[in-house]
């Protein structure tokens, strides 16, 4: 592990590092930001985590948020930041859930995401940044998450392998919830 991931572990947990093999990884974001991205888990008072969908998504599929990591910029400040832009809210981090890196036929990307569970304490669901255009939030229990990751999967053939990417940050949150929520 890195320094900078070995400064994360040790203040939000380990986390795995998983391989994920797509079909390809020429598409965006994967093949266009070399600094990779937060995924994050906001879990609200409920229970609940927020996922979200944008106008150009097809059939107006859910994911969970996610944000680009600017060059030069710490991870936690990413999550942080991007948290705010997203949806105003402010949060405490629980666990640095997973290192996702993504390959295809033993080439692996730069790029990969960095996922965080993290519960709501305050603020009002809005977003501070209208170029992410984000059309529609919705909340999912735990046991929810695989059927939107299905639907991500099943998406128009057009855009495969970015249903395919954004789903396996579902599987993996829904993984990590029922080794912790039991």
């Amino acid at each position: 592990m890195s320094d900078p991931l070995q400064h994360l572990a040790a203040r939000y947990g380990t986390p795995r590092s998983i391989v994920c093999s797509l079909p390809s990884i020429q598409f965006p974001p994967v093949s266009e930001r070399d600094h990779g991205e937060v995924c994050m888990a906001i879990r609200r008072p409920s229970g609940h985590f927020l996922l979200q969908t944008k106008a150009n998504y097809p059939r107006s599929v859910m994911r969970l948020p996610s944000g680009g990591i600017h060059r030069g910029e710490q991870v936690d400040a990413a999550l942080l930041r991007e948290i705010w832009e997203e949806t105003n809210l402010s949060v405490e981090v629980d666990r640095f859930v997973a290192r996702i890196s993504y390959e295809h036929d033993g080439s692996r990307a730069r790029f990969c995401s960095y996922l965080f569970v993290v519960h709501e304490v305050s603020g009002e669901l809005r977003s501070n940044d209208p170029d992410e255009k984000i059309t529609h939030w919705s909340e999912a229990l735990p046991a929810d998450l695989p059927g939107y990751a299905d639907a991500l999967r099943a998406i128009h053939p057009k855009w495969k392998n970015w249903g395919l990417f954004r789903a396996a940050a579902l599987d993996i949150l829904f993984d990590y919830c029922r080794t912790v929520d039991g």
